[in-house]
């Protein structure tokens, strides 16, 4: 007989989880079943054969059901100087609520799914696989192309609650 699991403190995870550094993304779709979009950071390589990557979405995020009615998305990676767009797609700026795209210049994959214009890279995928894990649901992006992978640019990152920048060693 298998011992019972550890149970952590909800709050003492949160606290440790909210110091890990993240890149940001925001994740966006186009389709039959509207446009739609979110800020994450738990977007990561998965594999490369094939070129995938993976995110976490919450259960509950509208953007979800209409990322899995499309079939297609793309991961745009922020850049240092785009904490503008991660927060209109947070659901932080009201007056950006209602058009959250009106917060940066967007064209358009190959998927039919947005690209941020000035993104630090983004990578147009289709959804390959969803998995509902406890609040959230897994989500697999088979990549199907890369856009503007721009060299000199940092990426912005996330970490103990504020925006941060990579700093020279």
């Amino acid at each position: 007989m298998s011992a019972a699991p550890a149970t952590v403190d909800p709050a003492l995870f949160r606290e440790a989880m909210r110091r890990m550094a993240s890149g940001v993304a925001v994740i966006v779709t186009d389709g039959p079943a509207g446009r739609a979009g979110l800020t994450v950071s738990s977007l990561a390589s998965l594999c490369m054969e094939p070129p995938s990557v993976i995110l976490c979405i919450h259960e509950k995020s509208a953007a979800l059901a209409t990322i899995e009615a499309n079939g297609v998305f793309v991961a745009n990676v922020l850049a240092h100087h785009q904490s503008r767009v991660a927060d209109a797609f947070a659901g932080q700026i009201p007056e950006l609520r209602e058009d959250r795209f009106a917060a940066a210049r967007w064209d358009v994959a190959a998927s039919g799914a947005p690209v941020l214009a000035d993104a630090l890279m983004s990578f147009d995928c289709r959804l390959a696989a969803h998995h509902a894990y406890g609040t959230h649901r897994i989500v697999v992006g088979e990549v199907t192309a890369v856009h503007g992978i721009e060299a000199e640019a940092e990426p912005l990152l996330y970490a103990n609650r504020a925006y941060r920048r990579l700093s020279a060693a």
